[in-house]
């Protein structure tokens, strides 16, 4: 059966927001586990020297800042990439919760409602409460909301079967198959990430009751 080429730059975009929380993770893993050091730095006025100094270690070591994956507007944040993809999983799935959809964009919750505001103000999307639970909110396309995201589904077709237009079926194939080990991989990771976290938090919890 032919590969879809959405379906292909589903996977790497799939593939690269795992990657983001993966990361994020294990650097606030670090960060947890040196005991405030880098807060420390940061209140003193200490500042990383040479390149790493500059952009590359905002990205690396303070992935929620300004120019932390995930967050900057060129990575879904609420430019105007980050609206589209917004509005292409509200195609996909209208009135998804806001919650769910900053799972699913890799993004943060106050990143996603900075773009909902903007899409909002551009009358494409409203807000409403869910009615059996008042704590959740869902999103909804309005007509020009759907109007906008059908087009922007029409452009992103194009877009893949460009990008992948150098890939025979048979190559299309093994990257699909590439792209379920690496997606599986992550997933697991963060997984066990999140295991470990639960069973450190369960450990620390014991041990303040037994010290009592």
């Amino acid at each position: 059966m032919a590969i879809e080429n959405e379906e292909l730059l589903h996977q790497l975009q799939r593939a690269a927001i795992l990657s983001r929380r993966s990361r994020r993770a294990h650097v606030k893993r670090r960060v947890d586990e040196q005991g405030g050091e880098k807060r420390h730095a940061e209140g003193c006025g200490c500042h990383h020297h040479g390149h790493r100094g500059g952009r590359q270690a905002m990205a690396f070591d303070d992935p929620d800042g300004a120019h932390g994956y995930g967050n900057h507007k060129c990575h879904g944040g609420s430019g105007r990439h980050g609206q589209n993809r917004v509005l292409a999983i509200l195609m996909m799935q209208d009135g998804t919760s806001q919650k769910d959809l900053a799972y699913l964009l890799g993004i943060r919750p106050q990143s996603l409602s900075e773009a909902l505001a903007k899409l909002e103000a551009s009358e494409l999307v409203f807000r409403k409460h869910n009615e059996e639970d008042k704590r959740v909110v869902n999103v909804y396309l309005t007509d020009a909301g759907r109007r906008r995201a059908k087009k922007v589904a029409e452009d992103r077709k194009k877009s893949a079967a460009d990008v992948f237009s150098v890939l025979t079926e048979e190559e299309k194939e093994q990257f699909a198959a590439i792209m379920d080990k690496i997606i599986a991989k992550l997933d697991d990771d963060l997984s066990c990430k999140s295991r470990s976290k639960r069973d450190e938090e369960t450990a620390g919890s014991e041990g303040e009751e037994s010290a009592e």
